[in-house]
């Protein structure tokens, strides 16, 4: 007993992190007692303490903390919210994930929804279905284990004495990958060269016409992932009309279907981007249990691509996750992101007053100065008195002559107009 509350409560950074349903509790002492064996350091809630901010926060913490992460799966553990935000968030913290199935593999897939497919595809999974041949998978993930955290001792030292003997080398900015460790294999091609094919030599399309192309291909395509067309479609739409004038260019075409400074298949993008806002969705929302952790740990993850992500959350259909993206925007990015600042700005005309307060903030930390004049008419116009008030703690942060001669112009205004109204 006290080698488990030691285990549960020890936050010291472990080489791995265990996911699992409690009900599958005995699989999981089995594992850890290998592992550990073996010289691998394990973190793992032992007691079952599913309740109160500050135990969640310790298992968000040590994931985010953990070099690897292990999921015990089983019908049990793919059907937790627990279990599901914990994976989501060990693929936007980047990190090797090893899924070990403890049931047999048509049990678990079975009951997954389309996200955790997703997440999973890539990944090599572990057999542990079969009792009797415990050892014998668990040698095969030792092996695994112990290779990939060499490489990540390897891959520190290494960028380390990069850093101290080169500048950092500046390219052409392009999206990456939420998990650099998973990424989907390519698909035999759907639409190999889906703008060709469609709409050869044309520099622009409307979006109903490329959406209608985009159906006609796709609706089997995505069935078979268990992705709809109606949830698909507006997080398309978000990536490629960033203007918002329902037209899409091939430019904005061909900067969506790169990544990683590679050129993929316009499917294999498409199937990238729904797994990438499904596992943002699973962290992000009001709903999530590591949430906080991967809020105020957003400095530590793969910083550009979760940027890119929350950027696409912004546009979420629910309030609360435009609320919360806008808000975590402000840790990643600074006052020199445009395509960010851009992005906050059309939040500021959102329809929810918190949106627009959290915008406000966000806008404020990071020091955006091009935001000055909508934050003053806000301040002046917006019919909620918070708003009004995070428009003015905004101009303040943002600060110099600009914002400073706004804010005292506005204060006089004001003050004449509240003296002309108590003239008698």
């Amino acid at each position: 007993m006290e080698r488990q509350t030691e285990r549960s409560s020890s936050m010291e950074p472990k080489d791995l992190m265990i996911s699992y349903s409690h009900q599958d509790r005995d699989k999981m002492r089995l594992m850890i007692d290998a592992l550990e064996k073996a010289g691998i350091s394990v973190w793992v809630d032992e007691t079952g303490l599913k309740a109160g901010v500050e135990f969640l926060n310790k298992i968000g913490q040590a994931i985010i903390d953990a070099k690897l992460f292990l999921s015990l799966l089983s019908t049990r553990s793919a059907t937790s919210k627990y279990c599901k935000d914990e994976l989501a968030l060990a693929y936007v913290s980047s990190k090797p994930i090893y899924p070990c199935m403890i049931q047999p593999h048509k049990q678990v897939t079975e009951v997954m929804d389309f996200g955790m497919r997703l997440q999973l595809a890539p990944i090599r999974w572990f057999d542990f279905s079969d009792e009797d041949d415990f050892q014998g998978s668990f040698d095969k993930l030792a092996t695994c284990i112990k290779q990939k955290l060499a490489e990540i001792t390897d891959e520190a030292n290494r960028t380390e004495g990069s850093a101290k003997k080169h500048k950092q080398i500046t390219r052409k900015e392009t999206r990456t990958r939420l998990n650099v460790h998973q990424i989907l294999p390519p698909t035999e091609a759907i639409m190999k060269d889906f703008w060709a094919v469609h709409f050869k030599n044309k520099e622009t399309v409307p979006l109903e016409e490329f959406m209608s192309a985009f159906k006609n291909d796709c609706t089997e395509e995505l069935s078979k992932i268990g992705v709809t067309l109606e949830w698909i479609i507006p997080v398309l739409k978000e990536e490629l009309d960033e203007e918002r004038d329902d037209i899409i260019t091939k430019e904005s075409y061909e900067y969506f279907c790169t990544i990683d400074e590679e050129r993929l298949d316009f499917w294999d993008r498409v199937k990238e981007q729904a797994l990438e806002r499904y596992t943002m969705l699973e962290v992000f929302s009001m709903d999530s249990t590591v949430r906080i952790d991967a809020i105020q740990n957003l400095a530590k993850f793969h910083t550009r691509s979760v940027m890119e992500a929350m950027m696409d959350l912004c546009a979420d259909k629910d309030d609360n996750v435009r609320a919360v993206a806008s808000l975590s925007l402000a840790r990643v990015a600074d006052g020199k992101n445009l395509r960010v600042i851009r992005r906050l700005l059309r939040l500021l005309k959102d329809r929810d007053r918190l949106v627009r307060q959290s915008c406000c903030l966000a806008l404020g930390h990071m020091r955006a100065k091009q935001a000055i004049p909508s934050l003053v008419q806000l301040w002046r116009n917006d019919a909620i008195s918070n708003v009004r008030e995070a428009a003015h703690i905004a101009l303040e942060k943002i600060g110099g002559d600009e914002a400073q001669e706004a804010i005292h112009i506005t204060k006089v205004l004001s003050a004449e107009i509240k003296a002309l109204a108590q003239q008698k």
